[in-house]
């Protein structure tokens, strides 16, 4: 048994966005967005409590609950929803093996992304994200006393994740995009705690063009190709183009439903922050004063939400018209996952 404790979030119905037809047992609503019921939400996060981590995974679980914050109903959480949006091609025998390295790689992505979004420790960060791709700097050299325990547990997580992914069958096919991937994803770390050093930085362009990737779903998509002996690399294009789509529907659903928790910790990462900035709803002052009250209730009136779920909605279209001219790969199934994953979100404010 795990040491964590596991609570369980009330059932929340917020807008959910679908295509066309609205989901099953949903509500008509503005602007092409429909209610999900509470029983779609239900079955989502039923699917998150019964979720058996295995004796593996755990132990790096309850590593990690040694040095950071967050509760084991997350890691539950992300394992359900790497398994919703593994991609189809993936070898049957490979599927469990590939979606523990995609969990471990959430830690690490958690782990990274708490100092970004803490503000004022850039040397702590900086070394940390040297350190994955550069053997000479595995010796930590300025790290207070304080961080060290959480500075060595993030590289031994991140050799433990490099170790499983290089045992993968398409490892060498495929490294330098992994590779390529992760370092657009420690980019958006430290566009995130550039951030929140400085919120006068804060736009829409630049939290669409880096936030994203802070999902890992471009890296989960390359550790999936490591395990795909059948996917046709002639599609990769397409596929990568239809995956930096679903990034971003994975980001929609985060950040829509973690920005009032953020907001308590002054982290302005949300691109609910950067839109309602730019749309005059909320002033630099505000944010920099952390006027919680005014904040959550500007944004609140304005619909900054609502805006972000139809944009998920034309995002899914993107994925909709690629399908037909991708066949290795069953984009279908992978909208499917992601309709799944953002009940997921839904059915889980609050609670990761």
């Amino acid at each position: 048994m795990s040491s964590l404790a596991l609570s369980s979030p009330p059932v929340a119905a917020p807008f959910l966005p679908v295509g066309p037809a609205p989901a099953p047992g949903g509500q008509p609503e503005r602007g092409g967005i429909t209610l999900p019921s509470p029983e779609e939400i239900r079955a989502e996060i039923a699917h998150v409590l019964n979720k058996q981590l295995s004796a593996d995974l755990i132990r790096w679980v309850d590593g990690y609950a040694q040095v950071g914050k967050r509760n084991l109903y997350l890691w539950k959480w992300v394992r359900q929803g790497v398994e919703v949006t593994t991609l189809s091609c993936i070898e049957k025998e490979l599927f469990d093996a590939a979606c523990d390295i995609k969990v471990l790689g959430v830690v690490l992505d958690c782990l990274l992304d708490d100092i970004a979004d803490r503000g004022g420790e850039e040397e702590l960060l900086e070394q940390l994200l040297a350190v994955p791709f550069n053997a000479d700097r595995l010796q930590l050299t300025s790290v207070r006393p304080e961080d060290r325990a959480y500075a060595e547990f993030t590289i031994d997580l991140w050799q433990e994740i490099k170790r499983r992914t290089k045992r993968l069958p398409l490892f060498d096919q495929y490294a330098r995009l992994w590779r390529y991937d992760y370092l657009q994803l420690f980019n958006g770390m430290r566009y995130s705690h550039l951030i929140n050093e400085d919120v006068a930085l804060l736009n829409l362009a630049e939290h669409d063009l880096y936030s994203p990737h802070n999902m890992h779903i471009m890296v989960s998509s390359t550790v999936d190709l490591m395990c795909s002996p059948r996917f046709d690399r002639n599609e990769l294009g397409r596929l990568r183009d239809a995956i930096w789509h679903a990034q971003f529907m994975g980001r929609i659903g985060n950040l829509v439903t973690t920005w009032e928790r953020e907001l308590a910790d002054g982290d302005y990462t949300s691109g609910i922050y950067a839109r309602a900035v730019a749309e005059g709803d909320v002033t630099l002052q505000m944010l920099r004063d952390r006027d919680a009250a005014a904040i959550k209730q500007a944004i609140c009136s304005a619909g900054h939400e609502t805006f972000f779920l139809e944009r998920w909605s034309q995002l899914r279209c993107r994925l909709v018209e690629l399908a037909p001219r991708i066949r290795s790969v069953n984009i279908g199934q992978l909208l499917t996952g992601y309709e799944r994953l953002i009940r997921l979100h839904l059915g889980s404010r609050g609670y990761k």
